[in-house]
């Protein structure tokens, strides 16, 4: 990860708060329901990448960049950059786990298997525990060919289920089957395989992955020798177990590109430096069956609200004095399959990365009322804490320090940026009151009634809109903020 060190300019602070004021216009409520009403209609059928949703909603995140005076940011590709994804779906399976040359007792049904084609063999691999598949401790283990049993749950500030399972993909693992833990019910877990798992088509990938129920994998390891429990021992090391498997996995695949829509304004230096403000486009499509009343999660707070925000955040900027660096303006595709267009954006950056000296998240902002405290998604992970505090005060509004909010950390899209080195941040008051978060998660999100029928909450979006607006500004002002390399 690049280190980078946040330096701010001590001259002239006495004058920022006039300044902010004068150049940070006011953000209009309306303006974010208009974009809301036409992003979150079922017309746009839920904003699911590779339907016609996204065709329609790419073509209008483009023309409101265009009409606030962006000009294209993909490079050859104009405002649209390509995202390769595959889709697979579980079509069957069969099974054979043996220990000493004696078949071992499975039910099928038990373990959901994907192959990286339709048709995938695995014959006689050996079977390793490797606990959470850390890269210190798969490390030296001889992966090469076998079948690698992991832990699905994240270790406390330890790299997401995806990446350890890539790890070891890399490490020449010919299957990854992740072993679930008790806080995802097994319905719900086969019921998202049923739907199709996407993925880069990029990323390194086993020949065959999957998942498995805690109980079937405990099974398996003790009776190949290991214990589950045995991974929380600080010196647990991957174990070689006392079992052979055997696979026939078939799968429908689906390849197809989604895109990143990207705008930038130029800045008015020269210094090859930008900033990125970013929110994911996508939502879940049309997500329930003939039969349901209401068949589509229109997804008007996850995330068409934080494109409003997005697309009003770039016509402030642009309508005002030009900062010296270059910002761009991204809405980002396949959040909701797994922080995909992220991902893609961060291996096939269309600026160096080296060269983005801050990113901004903006995610489910529609949700807080007026007055919340300010609160820091990946407070204390990046150098961005002072700059968004001071922006936050100057600005009038309280700062809520706790680190609470980072519970959310790895669940967006920030995450992707920060891990590949570029410090990367979500602000607002949306992020303050972890109850009213807590309700929405738990209600109306990834369902059908985060609609336009549910009251906009818009009041508290549009004044974090200003404080954006304002960060942002900071951060396109070399004499305010300067990186370290």
């Amino acid at each position: 990860m690049v280190s980078r060190v946040l330096l701010r300019a001590a001259p002239l602070l006495g004058l920022i708060p006039a300044i902010l004021h004068a150049e940070t216009p006011t953000v209009g409520v309306e303006q974010m329901r208009r974009h809301i009403e036409v992003l979150a209609s079922d017309a746009y059928e839920g904003r699911k990448p590779g339907t016609e949703g996204e065709n329609k909603t790419l073509l209008y995140i483009a023309e409101q960049f265009q009409q606030v005076g962006l000009e294209p940011g993909a490079g050859d590709h104009g405002w649209y950059q390509p995202v390769p994804l595959t889709e697979r779906r579980p079509h069957g399976h069969r099974t054979l786990w043996t220990a000493g040359g004696t078949p071992i007792a499975f039910n099928t049904k038990d373990v959901i298997l994907l192959g990286a084609s339709p048709k995938e063999v695995l014959r006689d691999a050996p079977v390793w525990f490797v606990g959470y598949g850390l890269p210190e401790q798969i490390a030296g283990a001889d992966l090469k060919g076998a079948v690698a049993l992991l832990l699905y749950e994240t270790p406390k500030g330890g790299p997401d289920y995806g990446e350890r399972a890539k790890a070891l993909a890399k490490a020449g693992a010919a299957a990854v089957i992740g072993i679930m833990d008790d806080e995802i019910p097994w319905s719900a877990v086969t019921g998202a395989y049923a739907h199709g798992q996407t993925r880069l088509d990029t990323d390194p990938r086993a020949l065959i992955g999957g998942v498995m129920l805690l109980g079937a994998g405990e099974r398996l390891v003790e009776v190949g020798g290991g214990n589950v429990a045995g991974a929380a021992d600080p010196a647990f090391k991957p174990l070689a177990l006392d079992l052979i498997a055997s696979f026939d996995v078939s799968t429908e695949v689906r390849s197809y590109k989604s895109h990143n829509v990207i705008g930038r304004l130029r800045g008015s230096g020269d210094t090859g430096e930008s900033v990125l403000y970013l929110g994911h486009w996508d939502h879940l499509g049309i997500c329930r069956p003939e039969s349901a009343k209401d068949r589509i999660c229109n997804g008007a707070v996850d995330n068409a609200s934080g494109i409003a925000m997005l697309i009003e955040i770039a016509r402030a900027i642009a309508e005002g004095a030009r900062p010296a660096r270059d910002i761009l303006f991204m809405g980002t595709t396949a959040e909701e399959m797994g922080l995909l267009g992220a991902e893609y954006f961060a291996q096939n950056p269309t600026v160096s990365l080296d060269s983005l000296v801050a990113a901004i998240n903006i995610d489910t902002v529609a949700i807080a009322g007026l007055g919340e405290p300010v609160a820091i998604v990946g407070r204390g992970m990046t150098p961005l804490d002072p700059l968004v505090d001071s922006s936050a005060r100057e600005l009038g509004r309280e700062v809520d320090t706790d680190d609470e909010a980072n519970a959310l950390v790895q669940r967006q899209d920030g995450w992707v940026l920060t891990r590949a080195g570029v410090p990367t941040v979500m602000v607002g008051g949306s992020f303050s009151d972890m109850k009213v978060l807590g309700d929405f998660l738990g209600g109306p999100y990834h369902q059908p009634e985060d609609d336009l029928k549910r009251p906009l909450v818009l009041e508290g979006a549009a004044e974090d809109t200003e404080l954006l607006i304002a960060l942002g500004r900071k951060m396109a002002d070399p004499e305010q903020y300067r990186p370290g390399r």
